[in-house]
């Protein structure tokens, strides 16, 4: 799809998070923000579908070089210039 655009992928950026940490963080933006799609019964299988649906793509991009991972714990700044700065090491 993006050839036919005219454009090919750099990298691929995979953050590395502790399952239970993503479980807290959702169930607390469930609190904040309303979310009644937030419960830890639906979180788990999100992480379910993920584990079996998207995780098996990180050894796809690895296999191409095209694989970034960034540790994904911490406040939302740090992971960001975590990310930043792996991307600008790439180039």
């Amino acid at each position: 799809m993006l050839e036919a655009a005219g454009h090919s992928l750099d990298a691929a950026v995979v953050l590395t998070v502790d399952n239970e940490e993503v479980v807290a963080r959702l169930l607390k933006r469930a609190q904040t923000d309303g979310r009644s799609d937030d419960t830890e019964d639906v979180i788990r299988k999100r992480q379910e579908v993920y584990v079996e649906q998207t995780a098996p793509l990180i050894d796809v991009y690895r296999s191409r070089g095209l694989l970034v991972e960034v540790d994904g714990m911490g406040e939302v700044t740090e992971v960001t210039d975590r990310v930043m700065s792996a991307l600008d090491g790439r180039g």
